[in-house]
């Protein structure tokens, strides 16, 4: 079980990196461009080319971070928590991260227009964008919280 215990935190560390690596660089880089003066920044953001590979790279990674997450929090409970709640706490940042991104950023994404389906009206944007930028910190907060756990998990999984 020890090996498999390194193997899902070794894939949880790795997982976490890229994506919180991803995110930070989506919140200092791209995130400024759109939500800088809506509803004209979404507007032209949407005709960038760089709008849909945003959400190519994050559709790659998420799934993998899905299956791990799920799998390091079910390990941690079959094997009891009292060695292993670092891997639970991280299982539980990766599945609470997806529950954010299906309740809140899809929906939100999708009434800005970023994804197919009906857009909201674009004197909606202001308000939606803000939104966006307050659950995105929290989205970040814990991807920080779960690479610090999966990285916890690791070295007490040695």
């Amino acid at each position: 079980m020890n090996l498999l215990t390194n193997a899902a935190s070794w894939l949880l560390v790795v997982a976490f990196a890229l994506v919180l690596g991803g995110h930070v660089f989506d919140t200092l880089v791209l995130v400024p461009i759109w939500s800088s003066a809506p509803p004209q920044s979404v507007n032209e953001w949407k005709k960038s080319p760089a709008a849909a590979r945003v959400g190519l790279f994050f559709a790659r990674l998420l799934p993998v971070m899905l299956a791990a997450s799920v799998f390091g929090l079910a390990l941690a409970l079959v094997l009891g928590l009292g060695d292993r709640l670092a891997l639970a706490l991280t299982g539980l940042c990766g599945i609470s991260h997806l529950a954010l991104i299906f309740l809140l950023f899809i929906p939100t994404n999708r009434a800005l227009g970023f994804l197919p389906g009906a857009a909201a009206d674009p004197s909606m944007f202001g308000q939606l964008t803000r939104k966006w930028l307050f659950w995105n910190r929290v989205r970040i907060c814990l991807d920080t919280v779960g690479l610090i756990a999966a990285v916890l998990a690791v070295s007490s999984s040695l």
